[in-house]
């Protein structure tokens, strides 16, 4: 996801203006006093994540919010845990954390201290009911290699997860396939290739589909999509590597798609028809004849494309399809339902103008989309759109993430049930679990709080468990494997 979205997001977040109080700033002398401002009295089951962040409101001695000030967290009682347990004053003089509930069921507690006083506190009240839900569980991680800069995506299939490693290119493990006695809590390495840079710095591995081929006698391909740099809205680079896998253990590169002045995204495949579908930014959605042998410059096999939002409106993130629809999440434009076959739009789009869109998942009569970075408002929700019986969507709802910039992922698990997120950008980092006993209203199951964000998180059934595969982002670059198992029942 993309472009690397952290970097963007932090620039365009310092590049935006605001109107704000008059504020202190750390170099105003003290003390300070601090209060409860929001997240006190909350209850959930015991180990459960609250909902609502703990936020306090520090001033200066004339009462003046006071920005840039530190303050520590720490659980007084119940044995629960902080996120951060460190947190700065923004400009109104708030700062906040995430407490998760300990074990211990009845009242818990959790103290607030501004560091440069260490005597005033700020103290917030929650309870734990009775009933502990079985939440997201970490089964192992799995570090890049030395040398690599970043875990971005994985793509799970019959027991082999390909782990996109950007620099160090794609390393297929089995976890449960056989080949290697590999499983989710013991990946085991079965190859790796580098794909070629093809005239960009780096191979910038970003995502990947395995094809199998349906023509029996055909090779296997692996299409590997790499990510140059770029502008939101205006540019990108970035190749599609076709990779042969008819040998898992020794997989080689043999040809690449290429488009002048745009670079690729994410992948869709209609394996039936042999065909693949590419978000390809500035290039619009992109249609490619993938069938038969692939070999060399592949370029001349895209059949069609589309800017569903038109020029300058257009920078599609993801594509799927579904039923009959291809739908498409533009970050400019919204979220589109298009003609498989003539990429004609059959509805939807310039649909989400606060937010830039991310990524997408169609699950029956319902849809989901996310949202990144900032546009006029923090790209903290998962929107909930209502289809049609012609597939054309309609916004019935959206779920609001607190404590995030970024909903990367968004998917559907296969028995319906749940819809899985993984968020980046702020305290709340991490990995969600929703309730789709109403689609269109699905609630929050179990969440995993991590240091730094979930890029992004791809889920598969595995022996009869449900897991997310996940990259994190910089910073602990690893993939971090979840068993999400029972979480909804």
């Amino acid at each position: 996801m993309r472009i690397h979205h952290v970097a963007l997001a932090a620039a365009m977040l310092a590049g935006a203006a605001c109107s704000s109080p008059t504020t202190m700033t750390s170099g105003t002398t003290g003390p300070y006093a601090i209060a409860v401002f929001n997240g006190s009295g909350q209850t959930a089951s015991a180990s459960a994540t609250l909902v609502t962040p703990l936020t306090v409101v520090v001033t200066g001695a004339s009462g003046v919010p006071a920005s840039e000030i530190q303050v520590t967290w720490t659980v007084v009682s119940g044995g629960g845990t902080v996120l951060p347990a460190t947190s700065t004053t923004d400009a109104s003089g708030h700062a906040s954390t995430v407490f998760t509930l300990g074990a211990t069921v009845g009242a818990q507690s959790v103290r607030a201290v501004v560091v440069t006083n260490g005597t005033d506190t700020a103290t917030f009240a929650a309870t734990a009911t009775t009933v502990a839900p079985i939440g997201p569980r970490l089964i192992t991680s799995v570090p890049t290699p030395t040398g690599a800069t970043y875990d971005h995506d994985t793509f799970v299939r019959d027991g082999l997860a390909f782990a996109c490693m950007w620099n160090v290119g794609v390393r297929i493990y089995d976890v449960g396939n056989g080949m290697k006695g590999g499983s989710p809590a013991t990946p085991v390495l079965v190859s790796q290739i580098i794909t070629s840079a093809n005239g960009l710095s780096s191979p910038s591995v970003h995502n990947a589909w395995w094809f199998h081929n349906p023509v029996t006698g055909q090779n296997k391909y692996l299409f590997v999509g790499q990510e140059g740099p770029g502008s939101v809205g205006s540019s990108s680079s970035g190749d599609i590597h076709i990779v042969d896998v008819s040998d898992l253990t020794n997989p080689v590169e043999v040809g690449f798609i290429h488009i002048a002045g745009a670079g690729t995204h994410n992948f869709w495949m209609d394996e039936a028809n042999q065909t693949l579908y590419a978000a390809y930014y500035n290039a619009g959605v992109v249609k490619i004849d993938v069938s038969g042998t692939l070999s060399g410059d592949m370029s001349s096999r895209i059949v069609m494309q589309v800017h569903p939002g038109g020029a300058g409106n257009t920078y599609v993130w993801g594509v799927m399809l579904y039923n009959g629809t291809l739908y498409a999440t533009d970050m400019k434009s919204g979220f589109w339902a298009l003609d498989p076959n003539t990429l004609a739009t059959k509805g939807g789009g310039n649909n989400v103008p606060e937010r830039y869109g991310s990524d997408q998942w169609v699950s029956g009569q319902v849809a989901y989309s996310g949202t990144w970075g900032t546009r006029s408002v923090r790209g903290n929700a998962v929107k909930v759109w209502a289809l049609d019986a012609n597939g054309v969507p309609t916004l019935a709802d959206s779920i609001i993430i607190p404590n995030i910039t970024t909903v990367s992922d968004v998917a559907v698990t296969p028995d319906g049930k749940a819809l899985v997120v993984t968020t980046e950008g702020g305290a709340g980092n991490g990995l969600y679990v929703y309730n789709r006993a109403n689609p269109l209203k699905p609630t929050l199951a179990g969440s995993y709080l991590v240091s730094v964000g979930l890029h992004t998180g791809e889920v598969a059934v595995i022996n009869g468990h449900t897991y997310v595969f996940a990259a994190r982002d910089p910073g602990q670059q690893q993939m971090d494997i979840f068993d999400i198992t029972g979480v909804v029942p």
